[in-house]
Order: C-alpha cells, then structure tokens, then sequence
C-alpha cells in the first residue's frame, strides 16, 4: 500500500501499464483515417465507422469486466484484455480490406476496455483509502498525456515508416503493458464477504456518480466536436497558433492537466461532492462563455476555466463511486464509472451534432452548460437533503 508521501511502486507500475495503453490509443488517432482513404479507398462515412469501433467496444468491454474485475482479480484480467488488445494490434498489420480491418479494430478496442476496468481499480488498490483523490487524480493524467503525445509519435512513425510500422508500434506499447501486467505485484484479495450481490454491472450506489461524469463528459464531447467550427463561424481566426481557433483546445488540455496537478493535495482533504460542484460550476460557466465568444481572448478565457472544472470532476467523482459501492464490488463500481465517461464522450459528440444541426453550435455548447449546471445543481440539492436528515434524526440518550 501506499504510505507517507509518496505511492507505492506498485502503484507507479500500474501507471505505466495505463500510460502505454493510452499512448497506442493515441497513436492511430492522425494515421486511421488516412489509412481507411488511402488504403481502403473509404469516404468520410467509412471513416467514421471504422474509427468508432474501437471505443464502442472498449465501452462495453470495460462494463462487462468490472465484475470479472472483482471476481479473478486486476491483474489476471488485465492481462486478459492487453493479450487481446495486442492481438487484434497485430492484426492490423496484414489488414488490406475493410473486413479484416474493422475485426482489428472492434478486438483491440475491446482488449483495452477490459484492461482500462482493471487498471483503475488495480491502481486504487495499492494506495491507503484516505489517499484515494490524489491517486486517482494522478491516474487521471496519464490518460491526458498518452493522448497528447500518442498522435505526435503515431503522425512521426507514419511519415517515417507507413502504416505497419504505425500498427506494430501499437501492438508493442500493448505488449509493454502486458509485460509489466505480468510482473506487477497485486494486493487483490478475494472477498469472504457474501458473494450474491457481486457479478452486478452497476453496484448499487455507483449508478449516480457514473450519471454525473457522463454529463461532465458530455461538455468535453460537444467540446472536441464542434469548438473550432464554432469559434471560425463567430469570426475567430482558423490558425493552429496562438491566437487561432485550434489553439483554444490546447489551452482546455493544458489547464485540465496544470490544475489536476495543482489540486491533487486536496482531493483527499475536501469532501468530494463539494469538490465536484465547484468543479461543475467552472464547467457551466467555461462552456457558457465559449458559446458567447466572438474573440479568442474570451474563448480561451472559459476554456481555462471550463479545464479547471473538468481537472477535479474526474478525480472527485471516481472517488464517489469507489467509497460507494462495498469493497467486492470495487472494479465494477470504477469499470461502469469508466463506461459512462466514455459514453458522454460520445453523447457530446452525437447529441450536440444534432443540436448544431438544428440550431447551431452556440446552442450545442449551451446544452453543455446546461447539462453541467444541472448536474452541480443536483450535487448541491442532495448534499442539502442529506443534511436536513441528519439533523432531523434524535440523538439518543446516553
């Protein structure tokens, strides 16, 4: 376990399992939809199918682990999963039709769906409960930093090598993962506790954390989707630089990882629901002001400050759903808590699509901070009623 200062090297190994797996995630993003163009001979529909295999079933994959998660343990069924994920890696390699190459994609992304549930919960693992916040705010940012930097080392290895050495480089950073899966130390011991509720998707009590997150994430996927058209049709310049449109994301990115480092040390000193509305709160208002924006300046501004409130969402509601749920059902209370990140991800993504379609991207950004206000609101009004109990229950004679 985790003690003083500083995490276990347990803890850190598990790290850099993730990592590795968020950094093959990352590689395809720039070289998959040039390699189903130019390859494939695809169109922009083709592209879109082919790209959305993956998530789609590291989504269900990472649900239907979670009680696996908490029957085998994480380290057996994270190597489980990488062993997939390097497979369906390697198949990528000889893949010269559509076919071939949508079973590679649909298997590696279910490999890593099943190895993301059991890392996290792996993670938690190593560390003391009352330490829980800040490890899951540092987990959280190597899942910013692999997908960072993984599409500069795919678009590097492509231009330098093509499409198989693209593959290849995935399937090894899966069989890094693998390696170290095998090596790592696992405290997971199997409960004595009853088993009749385990093998549940969602545990009871996980089910409200994993509602909010995806409303937080619904924010990020109306965010990826549509800010630059948004802020190039409001009249700001379409430049990657600074100053350009494309730049206000990296300026999200950047302040989602500047403030999870800053707020790690309280993660574990402030109650997480208070954490959480607050974090809400910057959300509504960083998404609200990006859909009032006709200059860069107050674009960046609420996009700083909407990374400020999805730096500590993640962290704080992760640690809902991991003291909400019994300690036998701990990989399926963060396995579902993971697939409803995902799915508001995707939600952003569809739904606001629909919604720029209909009335325009101003108003699919104001459906983001809708969705954000409510769910703080919600945060708020449940915190007030589970005040209002305890303070009408009677306190009994000694």
């Amino acid at each position: 376990m985790g003690g003083g200062r500083r995490f276990s090297g347990g803890f850190y190994a598990v790290l850099a399992i993730s990592l590795a797996g968020t950094m093959s995630s990352g590689v395809v993003v720039p070289v998959l939809p040039l390699f189903v163009k130019d390859e494939l001979g695809g169109g922009e529909q083709l592209v879109g199918l082919i790209v959305s295999l993956a998530p789609t079933f590291s989504l269900i994959a990472a649900l239907l682990a979670g009680p696996y998660v908490d029957r085998a343990g994480r380290r057996v069924t994270a190597i489980a999963g990488l062993s997939v994920a390097v497979f369906g890696a390697l198949l990528l390699i000889p893949a010269d039709g559509v076919v071939l190459t949508a079973l590679a994609r649909s298997i590696l992304g279910a490999g890593t769906g099943a190895a993301a549930a059991a890392t996290i919960t792996w993670a938690v693992d190593h560390v003391r409960p009352d330490r829980h916040g800040r490890a899951l705010s540092v987990f959280g940012m190597t899942v910013w930093v692999g997908l960072s930097a993984g599409p500069q080392l795919g678009q590097a290895i492509y231009e330098a090598a093509g499409f198989s050495a693209v593959w290849a480089t995935v399937a090894g950073l899966e069989a890094a993962g693998l390696l170290l899966a095998v090596i790592v130390s696992d405290p997971f011991r199997r409960p004595r506790a009853d088993t009749a509720r385990r093998g549940r998707l969602v545990p009871v009590g996980a089910g409200r954390p994993a509602v909010l997150i995806a409303l937080a994430a619904y924010g990020e996927g109306v965010l990826t989707a549509f800010l630059v058209l948004h802020l190039i049709g409001r009249g700001v310049d379409a430049g990657a630089g600074l100053g350009g449109a494309a730049s206000v994301y990296t300026i999200f990115a950047a302040s989602v990882l500047a403030c999870r480092v800053l707020a790690a040390g309280v993660m574990d000193r402030v109650r997480p629901h208070v954490i959480a509305s607050a974090g809400f709160a910057a959300e509504a208002v960083g998404v609200a002001l990006i859909a009032a924006a006709t200059s860069f300046g107050l674009a960046a501004a609420g996009a700083a400050l909407m990374g400020a409130g999805f730096a500590v969402l993640f962290p704080s509601l992760a640690v809902m759903a991991t003291h909400a749920a019994a300690d036998e059902e701990r990989g399926a209370a963060l396995a579902s808590f993971g697939s409803a990140f995902g799915a508001g991800l995707t939600l952003g993504a569809l739904l606001g699509g629909a919604i720029a379609a209909a009335w325009g991207t101003e108003a699919a950004h104001l459906s983001a901070a809708v969705a954000a206000a409510g769910a703080g609101l919600s945060l708020f009004a449940a915190r007030g009623r589970g005040r209002r109990a305890s303070l009408a229950v009677p306190e009994q004679a000694p």
